[in-house]
C-alpha cells in the first residue's frame, strides 16, 4: 500500500549500513516513523529527506506496519537556521516541542501550522528568533493544553501591577495580596513583556530573553520536559 502524507522530518537515527529512520510530523496523522533505503550512499536522491527541519510531501509504502519513505517532493528545507547559531537552536527548540508533546498518529493540525510558521519566521523573518520562538511556545502551549493565563490576577483578576507572582502549575499570575506562597515572584517587566508578545507588540531583544526564560521555566515545572535547544539558546 502507497500513501502521501505531508510533514516535517523531527529527527532522524542510523540504522544498518546505509539506512535512516525517521520521525515526521504529519499533517494528517500526526507522528509518524518510517525508513529511508541507502540515503548513508553518495548521491542518494532521497538524503535530502532524511535532514531534520525537511518540510516535503512522503510518499510511503507500507508493509505489515512499516513505513518505508520511496518519494519526496520538498516544500521547504528552511536553509537559513543552519548558518546562524541562534536561528539554529530557536529552530531546533519548535522540533524538540513537537518530538516531546505530539503523540504518535494523532494528529494536531493547529500545531503542524505553528510549527511551520514559526520555522519560516525564524529562516526568513525579520523579527528575533527569540521572539518567534516564544510565540511558538505561547500558541503550541494551548494547543497541548498548557496555556498561560495572564489576563490579569488568575485569584482576583485584577490588573497586575508592581509585584507579580508566578503560579508554573496553575499557568497564571497573582497580585500582592492574591499570593499564598505558591509559585515565586517574577519581575513585572517579564511579565509585561510576556503580555507584550501574545499583544503583538514590539519587543527589544532583552525583553525576548525574559520571555523564554519564563517560559521555558514554565514548560520545566508544568510539564516536567526540559527541552535542550532552549537552554543552548539562552546561553548564547
Amino acid at each position: 500500500m502507497e500513501e502521501k502524507l505531508t510533514g516535517l522530518i523531527l529527527s532522524k537515527t542510523d540504522y544498518g549500513e546505509n539506512d535512516k529512520i525517521v520521525k515526521i510530523f504529519t499533517l494528517e496523522k500526526g507522528t509518524v516513523s518510517a525508513s529511508l533505503k541507502g540515503v548513508k550512499k553518495a548521491g542518494a536522491k532521497l538524503k535530502f529527506a532524511s535532514e531534520p527541519f525537511c518540510f516535503a510531501e512522503f510518499l510511503f509504502s507500507e508493509r505489515a506496519g512499516r513505513r518505508t519513505v520511496i518519494g519526496a517532493s520538498l516544500n521547504d528545507s528552511f536553509y537559513p537556521v543552519r548558518e546562524d547559531i541562534t536561528k539554529f537552536f530557536a529552530a531546533g527548540a519548535v522540533l524538540e516541542f513537537i518530538r516531546r508533546f505530539a503523540k504518535e498518529d494523532i494528529t494536531s493540525p493547529n500545531l503542524f501550522f505553528a510549527a511551520i510558521e514559526s520555522l519560516k519566521q525564524i529562516a526568513y523573518g525579520n523579527v528575533s528568533p527569540r521572539r518567534a520562538l516564544s510565540e511558538f511556545f505561547i500558541s503550541a502551549l494551548k494547543t497541548v493544553g498548557y496555556a498561560l493565563n495572564t489576563d490579569g490576577c488568575f485569584t482576583c483578576g485584577k490588573s497586575l501591577n508592581g509585584r507579580v507572582f508566578f503560579d508554573a502549575f496553575s499557568g497564571g499570575f497573582l497580585c500582592e495580596d492574591c499570593f499564598n506562597g505558591e509559585g515565586r515572584e517574577i519581575n513585572y517587566a517579564t511579565y509585561f513583556a510576556l503580555k507584550k508578545t501574545e499583544n503583538n507588540q514590539e519587543t527589544t531583544e532583552e525583553e525576548n530573553v525574559f520571555v523564554l526564560r519564563l517560559l521555558d521555566f514554565y514548560i520545566k515545572t508544568k510539564t516536567e520536559e526540559t527541552l535542550n535547544s532552549v537552554r543552548e539558546l539562552l546561553k548564547l
